[in-house]
């Protein structure tokens, strides 16, 4: 368990915050690209490590990332007129560009260079893989951007979608980390109410964490049901610093990004691609129940919430129908992280022999923290990092393979029969 000093340290990203300043080092996502798409379109707000933004795409198509309010006197500028090449308040008409630069100061006596001497706080921006990115940290420390594979893979071979979860981003983090939830919540219905008597599925799996220049792999094995003599089933998962996770693959890659809004709210990025092979996205976003509109709500919110339980069907688990009641992700997921709070108090935890994953992430976030701190650069960022290499793998393989060796054996990825709808 952690002290409360450590929990707050691991869970605050606010602004003058140990964590905030190490996660302001690092490229983050800011929004979805479609939430800007076309030239002089409305503006949005963007909460983001709990600032408030707001984001508008300029006349040429470039994307500005700026503080909410005008730098005149606080006026919202989300509120602007997005127009000719900035965006304009309307309380007096201050214009500015993508980057922060003033174009115009009507109510200014003639002659005035006041807006020569002033700029509106702007952060970096970039689009890649359908996503806007921010940069929120020292301009003379900025890093390469990270390049991961879904950035270059074409379009048509990726799905990016987003849903807000009403918890820290650590809870978020940890729930992937962990090695045997998924067993259970997920899959309780054939591991406990209705194992197979001839081949159980192993629920108890051996884990190991090894550590890499970006954070941590961490490797599962368990027994191969069909051939437990011979074989056993790894799954490999990489977390990425600062708050990114590389999950076992479905016949195509699958990334979370758990992004502070802010210290009690959490935008869960989920992001299927392929090198290879076409993604549909609208049956992505159903299979993932993120469907705008059917799943979510404008705001990104769940329409099953804590409120509603989720829509929780007691009938089926009663019946034996259904273990969790739930049913799909993310609603499983989330619902079992926010019912611990918005952020958890980790003084009252008690962790289990499975939880080594979990341990040392929050090691890692502490290390970040320090080498902030101590005037050098976090994980991931202290050497060069080639993040379109990171891969996760779910294979069968013989016992006497070590499961590290995964990402080298010569075996194709396990692709359960539901990814071939989503594929062409």
């Amino acid at each position: 368990m952690l002290t409360r000093e450590e929990n707050e340290l691991l869970t605050r990203v606010g602004p003058g915050t140990p964590l905030g300043a190490a996660f302001r080092r690092y490229w983050v996502p800011a929004c979805l690209a479609a939430d800007l798409p076309e030239p002089d379109c409305d503006p949005i707000r963007v909460r983001l490590l709990g600032e408030n933004l707001i984001a508008f795409r300029d006349t040429e198509g470039r994307v500005g990332v700026m503080e909410e309010g005008c730098p005149h006197r606080g006026a919202s500028l989300v509120l602007g007129r997005n127009e000719e090449g900035g965006i304009r308040c309307l309380y007096h008409g201050w214009k500015f560009t993508v980057d922060g630069t003033i174009l115009e100061m009507p109510c200014e006596p003639p002659g005035s260079t006041f807006k020569d001497r002033l700029k509106a706080p702007a952060y970096p921006a970039r689009e890649a893989g359908d996503l806007v990115w921010v940069y929120m940290g020292p301009r003379e420390v900025m890093p390469p951007f990270p390049n991961f594979e879904f950035t270059l893979v074409p379009t048509a071979n990726r799905s990016v979608a987003r849903a807000r979860e009403d918890a820290n981003y650590l809870q978020a983090i940890e729930g992937v980390v962990d090695a045997c939830h998924a067993a259970i919540l997920h899959n309780g219905y054939s591991t406990l109410l209705f194992p197979d008597p001839e081949s159980p599925e192993d629920i108890q799996p051996l884990v190991e964490i090894h550590d890499t220049p970006y954070g941590l792999l961490r490797g599962t094995w368990r027994r191969h049901a069909p051939d437990p003599e011979h074989a056993q089933r790894v799954q490999t998962m990489n977390y990425i610093a600062p708050f990114f996770c590389l999950v076992p693959p479905r016949g195509h890659m699958h990334l979370h990004a758990y992004v502070p809004i802010d210290d009690e709210h959490t935008w869960d990025y989920s992001i299927y691609y392929s090198d290879t092979l076409t993604i549909n996205h609208e049956k992505a976003l159903r299979r993932r129940r993120v469907l705008p509109g059917v799943d979510l709500n404008p705001d990104g919110s769940k329409i099953r919430n804590f409120a509603n339980n989720y829509g929780q069907d007691r009938v089926a688990m009663r019946e034996k129908r259904s273990f969790s009641g739930i049913g799909d992700n993310p609603h499983e997921d989330h619902g079992i992280q926010e019912s611990m709070g918005p952020i958890y108090d980790r003084t009252r935890e008690h962790l289990g022999a499975t939880d080594t994953g979990v341990i040392r992430v929050r090691q890692l976030l502490f290390d970040m923290i320090r080498a902030v701190q101590d005037g050098r650069a976090p994980l991931g960022l202290d050497q060069p990092v080639d993040y379109a290499r990171i891969r996760s793998h779910l294979k069968v393989m013989p016992h006497e393979v070590p499961w590290y060796e995964a990402d080298s054996y010569p075996a194709e990825d396990v692709v359960p029969e539901s990814a071939y709808s989503l594929t062409v």
